[in-house]
């Protein structure tokens, strides 16, 4: 069995039955070949955090009790192992008394996975609910000799201390190393800690803007798990999301994930050497994810928590948006303008101001959005293939004559306080309730209902969901309005101005004291253990230490099953996006709907997007969002994006301070420019603005106008690739947008490349993020990598950083080689996405760098992440054809289309694999497809109508010749300077074998 020390040394113990510790039933472990006493020193984390406990051993407090002749395990028939400990010394009494017994739980579910649970022994605890996170269970037949981990635990030695320890069998690695790390386990605090590498890099917990982007820092900085509505331009806080999931990349490659499934509020501390969980509730309900890749880490995660939604295809054009369009006029403003500039604008999407009175969602204003008018307005813009998208808060206006809180009274489905009366606090519509998303009875026949009355009054085509962490104004048990005051009763129930823009004019105050506190509200007391926890988490980061309560619905609220918010809060975002999912899909009938939220947890990506919240109109946020995407996506959902040009109008060191301290209006502009450069690749591309911003609709200056045609240019013809990527991590789970160590996991230089990304599995981002420059340092790793502007190829032999030019309104794109990429070519740049969907294709086949290694090298890649990773080595065809064509160049990729509807089978979609064979000399070869689905509505609708194989060796006057089965001829032409050969005049039904 395995037994792994400080100094990582491997020792051989007796066999089972009179050792000191026992690996799982059937596992085989190996040595640990990879761990260096550097990367497993055992020092304990650094920062103002409390002292970790000490007992006899340094180690946990709990220890193992043995049953008779059991080695300290009994067994379940799905596999599980269970095991029960006692607790022996009680530490860090000052945050309770530790539970007496526990039992723990070690499930292999998969190959790859592993779960672990530790829970009170015989008592019910809160955790996340299963219509949250369905949980997959064990698989059928699994035989845990093929299974990629090794579990250790104590098996009842006297006085021996409770430890797990998870390690890779290729290696020895330790995937998770509690051992000389103290384990508490109170009603209000947890403390775990593992081992960390320190060469490891580790990357996904959130949601923080760090400034170290992507990558998570190493230096004992703690990151938050705790809803709230912070702005994301401010860096070092908890924001509107909670994923306590990292993935970790080792410094041979080798890659896992660990998930720490617990909707309470946590502290994650890390430093160099380990980290840290304290956890103020619920239980240890962990998932281990082996890989051995990044992207199969992200897979596996994506098996649990649930797959990302598939958008409908429209999600993918140029959307605009503000807070602030005063009234229907200025948005037919807008979109003359986008058309007037020659630019495609695909939505609208439209913020509070079209509600009625005080904000009351799903109303029309009389006056500045009277219904009957938006309905024309929306029908021309449907007719010209546009759409229109709504914002939703949750709190509903608690007015008695407002019929959608009439109604939702009857129904019962407002949260309840500590007294079970309904709990009131302030937001937009002043005094408010909120819908018990999670667990009324009601809520979704409620929902529909509501959702059902404003759709037929202006049918939307999206949902964009806010101030869903919850927020509230207020903070307090139950607050309600004090009639003696006239000043609060005032700004209370004040009407919003006919003239909006009067909200947007600093010295009227509205909006500052309307997002004021204005009611009375009951405190708890000091000794109100749900709104003063013994132990005090990190809410507020550089603010500050705020209590749980600060600005949202309180802990102490409840929930229809009893639940407390103090329990559930990190949900409520989640919750809220999976009813109004439910309920546009029953109210939108044959169409697929969209969500996009602020707020989410772990299984949220099931039911929507996620843009990345109240970010600022300065170069740190611009690479902020790089970060902001990734982790958006590795958390499970795809449509994600930033606010292109920032949506506060202002820098890091103004904090909302006047104009004085907002960048002057050339670098403004100058920043517009380069950021609309690189959200024009977002996954969801989306222009937003403040009420009091400077605006920058890209129509604005005409440097930003070319810069956005330019790079919009090129999405227009990526949009299949972008939709066949999204289709992927529908069907498999994984990213859309994604890291370049992906391509790479062993090589260490590229996990530092956080100012770049990938779109799918072959398609690089490099935007400039400065400003004052012209060249941009990008990495590349190991491979061809082709310029998609001149197909101008960079063979890298050794990952590197290379310069690239990089002018105003320029943004390096390069092609991966060893893909196929569909590509949608046209004349003039596309106004809607409606006239790109059917376009004849243009397949790109980028060669490799290498022949394939046939078989070893798709182990190699696969199964021990060494090396470059070719595209799409994941999937069946891909790696059967780099198994049967060793020493050829091997190029693979998809097409996938549909028509939006919301189940996908194989009778609706079209879905091809395509696969590019060269010989040695790359200079002749085959394109194959592999028809997966081709569904009667796509017969003849979507042709192939050239190929451009790039990379192509050869001289002038070479001739070119192509065929289709050996008998029809095309037109090729070669360019010998370019290395390109050109198909045309192809005309081949892209779903016909």
């Amino acid at each position: 069995t395995l037994n792994v020390s400080a100094n990582s040394t491997v020792e051989e113990q007796q066999p089972s039955g009179t050792n000191s510790s026992s690996t799982a039933p059937g596992l085989q472990e190996q040595p640990d070949h990879n761990a260096t006493a550097d990367d497993v020193d055992d020092t304990q984390a650094v920062g103002q955090q409390p002292k970790p406990a000490k007992s006899s051993s340094n180690w946990s407090t709990y220890t193992v009790r043995a049953p008779d002749r059991s080695a300290g395990f009994l067994s379940r028939s799905n596999g599980a192992r269970i095991q029960q400990l006692s607790l022996t010394e009680d530490q860090l009494t000052q945050y309770g008394a530790g539970f007496k017994d526990l039992t723990v739980e070690v499930t292999p579910e998969t190959e790859t996975r592993l779960h672990v649970k530790i829970q009170p022994t015989g008592q019910k605890r809160w955790e996340v609910p299963e219509s949250i996170v369905p949980r997959p269970g064990s698989a059928k037949n699994l035989n845990q000799a093929r299974t990629l981990y090794n579990v250790k635990q104590p098996t009842g030695k006297p006085d021996q201390s409770f430890a797990l320890t998870v390690a890779r069998k290729a290696n020895g690695a330790r995937i998770f190393d509690t051992q000389g790390h103290p384990f508490l386990f109170k009603d209000q605090y947890i403390e775990l800690t593992t081992t960390l590498p320190r060469s490891a890099s580790l990357y996904g917990i959130g949601e923080t803007s760090l400034n170290t982007g992507l990558l998570l820092p190493r230096n004992g900085t703690t990151l938050t798990m705790w809803n709230r509505d912070s702005a994301s331009a401010y860096q070092d806080n908890n924001l509107y999301g909670s994923h306590p999931f990292y993935l970790q990349v080792n410094k041979d490659g080798y890659s896992h994930g660990v998930l720490m499934l617990n909707s309470n509020g946590m502290d994650i501390t890390i430093n160099d050497t380990q980290l840290t969980y304290r956890i103020i509730g619920g239980l240890v309900d962990m998932y281990f994810f082996m890989g051995p890749t990044p992207e199969a880490v992200i897979r596996q995660y994506h098996q649990v928590i649930g797959a990302p939604l598939m958008p409908p295809y429209w999600t993918l054009g140029l959307h605009q948006s503000k807070w602030g369009y005063p009234n229907i006029s200025v948005l037919e403003e807008v979109v003359a303008n986008y058309s007037a500039a020659g630019l495609p604008l695909e939505s609208l999407w439209v913020d509070i101001e079209y509600m009625q009175s005080r904000f009351r969602s799903m109303t029309f204003d009389e006056v500045r959005f009277p219904a009957t008018e938006m309905r024309k307005f929306v029908q021309k813009l449907h007719a010209a293939g546009m759409s229109w998208v709504p914002i939703f808060n949750p709190a509903v206006s608690a007015d008695p004559g407002y019929k959608s809180y009439v109604d939702g009274t009857k129904a019962n489905v407002w949260m309840k306080d500590y007294k079970g009366e309904t709990y009131v606090g302030q937001v937009w519509p002043g005094m408010s309730v909120y819908p018990d998303y999670l667990a009324a009875p009601n809520i979704t026949r409620w929902l529909t209902k509501e959702v059902k009355r404003f759709y037929d009054q202006v049918p939307f085509d999206g949902m964009w969901l806010d101030m869903c962490e919850p927020s509230n104004f207020c903070t307090g048990m139950n607050c309600k309005p004090d009639p003696k005051n006239e000043t609060q009763m005032h700004w209370l129930t004040l009407e919003t101005p006919v003239d909006y823009m009067q909200m947007a004019r600093r010295d009227l105050r509205i909006i500052p004291n309307r997002t004021t506190c204005q009611m009375v509200c009951e405190q708890p007391a000091a000794t109100n253990s749900l709104a003063h926890p013994p132990y005090s988490i990190n809410n507020g980061g550089m603010w500050g230490v705020a209590p749980l309560s600060t600005k949202i619905v309180h802990p102490t609220a409840k929930h229809a099953d009893g639940t407390t918010e103090y329990d559930a809060h990190n949900l409520y975002g989640t919750s809220m996006a999976m009813r109004h999912y439910q309920a546009a899909s029953a109210v939108m009938k044959n169409k697929r709907p969209f969500i996009l939220t602020r707020s989410t947890s772990p299984g949220a990506g099931r039911f929507t997007g996620h843009w990345t919240g109240d970010n600022a109109a300065d170069w740190i946020n611009l690479y902020l969002s790089i970060g902001g995407i990734i982790n958006t996506n590795m958390w499970g959902m795809s449509m994600a994006g930033a606010d292109i040009c920032g949506y506060i109008d202002m820098t890091q060191e103004s904090r909302g301070d006047p104009a004085n301290k907002w960048l002057p209006d050339a670098e403004f502009q100058e920043l517009c420019n380069r950021w609309t450069s690189a959200g024009a690749f977002y996954p969801f591309s989306r222009n937003h603005m403040i009420i009091y911003s400077r605006p920058h609709e890209f129509y604005r200056w005409p440097d930003v106008t070319a810069a956005a045609k330019k790079a919009y240019g090129l999405r227009y013809q990526l949009l299949t690739y972008f939709y066949t990527g999204l289709f992927m991590a529908h069907t498999r789970g994984g990213t859309l947008a994604r890291p370049l160590l992906f391509t790479d996991p062993s090589d260490v230089g590229a996990r530092n490349a956080t100012q770049q990304w990938l779109m799918g599995e072959a398609v690089l981002i490099s935007p400039a993020i400065t400003p004052n420059t012209t060249t941009v340092q990008s990495y590349f790793t190991a491979g061809t990598w082709y310029s998609a502007w001149d197909y101008a190829a960079l063979r890298i032999k050794k990952g590197h950083y290379v310069e690239l030019d990089a002018p105003r309104g320029h943004v390096p794109v390069h092609f991966r080689g060893g893909a196929i990429i569909p590509m949608q070519r046209t004349q003039t740049l596309p106004k809607v996405t409606r006239d790109v969907r059917f376009m004849p294709v243009t397949l790109v086949v980028t060669l490799p760098a290498t022949t394939s290694l046939g078989g070893e090298g798709v182990a190699a890649a696969v199964q021990d992440a060494l090396g470059p990773m070719p595209p799409y080595i994941l999937e069946d065809p891909c790696a059967t054809a780099h198994r049967k064509h060793a020493d050829k160049f091997v190029s693979c990729g998809m097409l996938y289309m549909d028509q939006d509807d919301p189940v996908i089978s194989t009778n609706n979609t079209l879905q091809v694999w395509y696969t590019a064979i060269a010989g040695e000399l790359a200079r002749s070869g085959t394109v194959q497809n592999q028809v997966v689905a081709n569904g009667a509505h796509f017969k003849s609708k979507l042709k192939i109508k050239a190929i451009h194989i790039v990379g192509v060796p050869g001289a002038e006057g070479d001739v070119a010749m192509a065929s289709l089965y050996g008998k029809q001829s095309y037109t090729a032409n070669y360019d010998h300077n370019t290395k390109v050969l050109r198909i045309s005049g192809i005309d081949f039904d892209a779903g016909r074998p």
